[in-house]
């Protein structure tokens, strides 16, 4: 986590500690990419992929993963969203992860 922008940091931080990490689970599958993080709940089965894309503006990507449907593919892919606020990627995150806090 230690080479990902200031934004995905606080943004990681800030959902951690009010939903604690017993409800999200960093998945940093996106390593080499200091703009992306992996946040996914508890079975690690549902997983919110976001990024800020390098800017600053406090506006981020979201995408959703859901459980596999078949053998062929990690994940199924959920919708995306665009110039997302923290608080609408908050809300995204607390219903695709099921977190009831």
């Amino acid at each position: 986590m230690e080479h990902k922008t200031e934004q995905i940091k606080h943004l990681t931080s800030y959902l951690i500690k009010k939903y604690g990490e017993e409800n999200i689970v960093v998945t940093d599958y996106w390593d080499g990419d200091n703009t992306a993080i992996g946040l996914a709940d508890k079975t690690k089965k549902y997983t919110v992929y976001i990024s800020d894309n390098g800017n600053t503006d406090q506006r981020f990507f979201v995408s959703l993963e859901n459980p596999p449907t078949s053998d062929d593919f990690p994940y199924t892919p959920g919708e995306d969203f665009d110039s997302l606020t923290i608080d609408e990627v908050e809300t995204i995150i607390i219903k695709h992860l099921k977190i009831t806090h």
